[in-house]
């Protein structure tokens, strides 16, 4: 019944099927246009009324058609009208031909249907549509679609001005958006500040000769530069490469004369160093564990040693005399090692014959096993000591302490066998021959011991004489043993054939049959067999017995026999339940209780047969076994499934979207269902822990609105000290190494506190706030590296003031000559450079000065750098006038037109720092050269440029 109705169900959507087709073949193809715009506005099918808008020729249709699958795509079509509907994967699937854009942006604000918003959506072209969709779609996922598809800056600052509070996953989506869109029109200026900071630093490659260093920061810098590269324009690319190759060629030329040097101090040390290698090589010989290896090394070393070319003499003769050594150290290894193999062997067969003392189960011959001891102990003494040698002690320890042990137990039983004698003399005379008999054995197993554990001669003779004295008498109760055997088997006879004729319940007759049974068994295991005769008749009572009770017998076996059969039908069940059911579909309650009731049940059936019952046994266990692993399964998957409910709602606790977690616990709530359960308190507490999880997400909604106001309060408060922060650096700190560092460490903290949110409103003030606090702390922090250098610069041109006058006084080129001592003075209470290499710099061209007022003997050096300063002064004093811009004397023309062609290609040009030659380098050179001539115009002059580079406050930098 089930299938007809199904099969009912599809003839009728056949029915209605046809109907369609005959409304859209009437709606396309009837002459009359008022029959085509009443099928028309019968139609669901969505291609139908497609093909409709762009095919037909009436106006009025067209429209008609168009109105109709504008309301059916977005579902707005009243139920009237459209009585079959049109699904959602259709009206989905629909959009995907739709080409028209107004269509679209209508069905993505009116659609009913998330997904066929969602659709619309992914095909919208126009950011404000797609803007507004972000804002206005009641699903968080649509909103989250849109915002992704914009790409415009005015769209993206529309959704975050009107989404506010309302979904923080699309204004943050929005919020990322801008910032990308702000960095790629910011690139290019960081691409070109970046361009002019790598080519700067790789024309300053190779100038101080650090070659290994330099090479490692144009490793460095190629792959700073090659992030940007494609992004930077041709004139950088060109001089980076330029400044590059120029790099790499003077490189080269230095690894090249290097590598030449390197060669030719290696060509000498090869031979050496394979010498080295061939004694180092024959230093591991004594090492080696076995003769051959040795041989065969000592022979292969003195090959090649041989076949090498000489050293001279000086290096040769200690690599000979080591060579000799190490060969006598490998002579002697192998012989030593022959002597440790014998020794090893004579080991070997020691330990084993210890191994074999030490299983040895009768009593050891001491004398001869105390000799062993000695010479194993000398034999170890002998070898090195090894794991095998510790083994072989170990073992020797072992049999020594058996034979202590043997002898203290040999001294024990000496002391004990004139009681154990006695005490047998007794049970002789008494005849107890049960206890006599094993008493007899351990006296003479005593006497062996004592015998073999090397005690004094004659402790035991007495003893073993009365011992041989009493065996006789032994010897005749043994005999009465076996006659009071035979009486007793008599005696069972007698009974049994007495039992054929008693008048019992056959119950107790074939009790009493089974005691008399175990009777004659204990006989013929503790005393004498019985004779054949005795033993037919014992048995042929027996069966006579038996056959009396052969009814009770038989009803007996038929009651195990049925509980045999009740047991496998049991079994029988159990397995096939287990080959036949799906555990897929399983009812598992069901399961458990009947796995309760086969276990009473196999516990209420009776015995069965021994025979039978192990395999029973086993196959019940084997089956329930599968059962319970089956269930065992279900129970822990059952609370894995639990275990991961409780996992999802704990996660749910901190799910930003409130309502999306209480929603989804609702959901994880029906899914919670017990199928095989644990132990009660397992079980309750797994229901506590859910239940404390999911009453959290309930109770979270005002403190979580709480904590997010306080949130915002947090970092907007954040920010705020940032800025006061800022203000106060830059009030406070006047030196501009830390002020650099602070400030990178200030706008680190902006960069990190802007991607936390604060009220919308504050905002946009603080944001200002920080522009204009950061733009003012650069400029003070300009206005600090400006006054330090200007100041350093002053302290320098004081310092080589001083120095020049103390040089020129010494040379006789002026009328006041400063004082050795005074000038000293002086240089003391001048402060000294931040920068220790221009202090080290021009303290050593005072201390040059100082030198030479105290030792005549340097004026002439003096003199001659004298002599040399002047054209390198007017050298200097040119290059500064071209990077400054002062203008040249005019009978200089020429040699600063030779002086720019000349420096053509280290791109030094009018208005264009020099990379080689920068203004602040040039003044250290200026003032660093030493004493030169005076001259008035190259004093004017210098004064010029200072005056130049003053009004450019950073002009002198390096």
């Amino acid at each position: 019944m089930l299938f007809e109705r199904f099969l009912k169900k599809k003839r009728q959507d056949t029915h209605k099927e046809e109907d369609q087709e005959v409304l859209a073949e009437r709606a396309r193809n009837h002459e009359d246009p008022a029959v085509r715009r009443e099928a028309t506005r019968k139609l669901v099918g969505l291609s139908h009324l497609r093909l409709i808008v762009a095919d037909d020729t009436d106006a009025g249709v067209r429209e008609i058609a168009a109105a109709r699958y504008r309301h059916l795509l977005c579902g707005t079509q009243p139920a009237e009208l459209t009585p079959d509907g049109v699904s959602v994967d259709a009206r989905v699937a629909e959009l995907s031909h739709v080409d028209d854009a107004r269509i679209l942006e209508q069905v993505a604000i009116q659609g009913l249907a998330p997904e066929v918003r969602r659709a619309a959506i992914e095909r919208l072209q126009s950011p404000e549509v797609l803007a507004l969709c972000a804002v206005q779609d009641p699903l968080a996922a649509n909103r989250g679609a849109a915002v992704e598809r914009i790409e415009t800056k005015d769209a993206l600052e529309q959704v975050v001005r009107q989404i506010g509070k309302r979904d923080k996953n699309v204004y943050r989506s929005a919020r990322e958006k801008l910032r990308l869109i702000a960095e790629r029109e910011e690139r290019p200026l960081r691409v070109r500040a970046l361009s002019e900071e790598l080519c700067q630093k790789a024309e300053r490659l190779g100038r101080l000769e650090q070659w290994n260093q330099d090479r490692a920061i144009l490793d460095h810098l190629d792959r700073q530069w090659a992030e940007i590269r494609d992004e930077a324009e041709p004139d950088w690319r060109m001089r980076y490469e330029t400044a590059r190759d120029r790099f790499i060629q003077a490189y080269g030329g230095h690894a090249r004369e290097t590598a030449a040097r390197v060669a030719a101090e290696e060509a000498h040390d090869s031979l050496h160093a394979e010498r080295l290698a061939l004694l180092d090589a024959l230093s591991e010989a004594p090492a080696l564990a076995a003769e051959p290896e040795i041989r065969a090394l000592c022979e292969r070393v003195s090959a090649t040693w041989d076949a090498l070319d000489a050293l001279p003499p000086q290096r040769q003769r200690p690599l000979d005399q080591r060579y000799r050594t190490l060969m006598d150290a490998a002579e002697a290894a192998r012989t030593a090692l022959g002597d440790q193999r014998k020794r090893l062997s004579q080991l070997h067969k020691s330990s084993n014959r210890a191994q074999k003392l030490l299983d040895e189960p009768k009593p050891l011959d001491l004398r001869a096993t105390k000799t062993f001891i000695e010479q194993a102990r000398a034999l170890a003494a002998e070898l090195p000591a090894t794991a095998e040698t510790e083994a072989f002690l170990a073992l020797v320890e072992r049999v020594e302490l058996r034979t202590k042990t043997q002898r203290k137990n040999a001294e024990h039983r000496l002391k004990q066998l004139p009681e154990k004698l006695a005490e047998l003399e007794k049970h002789l005379a008494d005849g107890e021959l049960k206890k006599a008999d094993p008493l007899f054995q351990s006296l003479r197993a005593g006497l062996d011991l004592v015998e073999a554990s090397a005690l004094p001669k004659g402790a035991a003779e007495e003893i073993a004489a009365r011992l041989h004295l009493l065996a006789p008498r032994l010897r005749d109760l043994q005999h009465w043993r076996r006659w009071g055997a035979d009486q007793h088997r008599d005696g069972l006879c007698e009974e049994m054939e007495q039992l054929i004729e008693a008048d019992l319940p056959l119950q107790a007759l074939s009790e009493r049959l089974h005691t008399m049974r175990l009777d004659w068994k204990g006989l013929e295991k503790t005393g004498p067999r019985a004779s054949p005769a005795v033993a037919e008749r014992f048995h042929k009572a027996c069966d006579a017995v038996q056959e009396r009770c052969r009814p009770y017998l038989d009803a007996q076996a038929a009651e195990r026999e049925a509980n045999r059969a009740a047991r496998e039908s049991v079994c029988n069940q159990i397995e096939d339940f287990l080959s036949k059911v799906d555990w897929e579909r399983i009812d598992w309650k069901r399961v458990l209780r009947a796995e309760r009731e086969t276990r009473h049940t196999w516990a209420s059936i009776g015995p069965v047969d021994p025979r039978h019952f192990k395999a029973l046994e086993g196959r019940f266990r084997q089956a329930l076994k599968q059962l319970d692993r089956r269930l065992d399964g279900e129970r822990k998957r059952n609370q894995a499934m639990k275990h991961a409910l409780i996992a999802k709602v704990e996660a749910l606790v901190e799910e930003p979207d409130l309502d999306a977690a209480i929603e989804q616990t609702k959901a994880l709530q029906r899914e919670w269902h017990t199928t095989v359960p644990a132990r009660h308190k397992d079980e309750n507490k797994l229901w506590q822990t859910f239940r404390s999880a999911c009453d959290a997400i309930f109770e979270r909604r005002a403190a979580l609105h709480q904590a997010h106001a306080n949130e915002m309060k947090e970092h907007l408060a954040t920010r705020e000290t940032i800025c006061t922060d800022a203000t106060a650096l830059a009030r406070a700190e006047q030196d501009p190494k830390r002020l650099r560092a602070e400030l990178r460490e200030l706008e680190r903290r902006w960069d990190d506190a802007q991607s936390l949110p604060i009220p919308r409103q504050s905002a946009g003030p603080l944001n200002e706030r920080w522009r204009e606090t950061r733009e003012a702390l650069k400029l003070h922090l300009r206005d600090c590296e400006d006054q330090q250098r200007r100041g350093a610069f002053d302290l320098l041109q004081r310092q080589a003031e001083l120095c020049e006058r103390l040089e020129l006084g010494l040379l006789g080129e002026t009328d006041a000559p400063l004082d050795p001592e005074a000038a000293e003075q002086a240089w003391a209470d001048l402060p000294q450079q931040q920068d220790s290499d221009i202090q080290q710099a021009i303290a050593a061209r005072f201390s040059s000065a100082l030198a030479a007022a105290r030792d005549p003997e340097q004026i002439a050096t003096l003199r001659r750098r004298y002599d040399a300063n002047a054209a390198r002064l007017s050298q200097l004093c040119l290059q500064l006038e071209i990077l400054t811009g002062v203008e040249t004397p005019p009978e200089l023309a020429q040699q600063r037109l030779e002086f720019q062609v000349a420096r053509l290609t280290e791109r030094m040009v009018d208005g264009e720092e020099d990379p080689l030659q920068g203004s602040a380098r040039l003044l250290k050179e200026w003032y660093l050269c030493g004493p030169a001539p005076r001259s008035a115009g190259l004093d004017s002059r210098f004064e010029r440029i200072r005056q130049a580079l003053a009004r450019e406050p950073g002009a002198a930098t390096a």
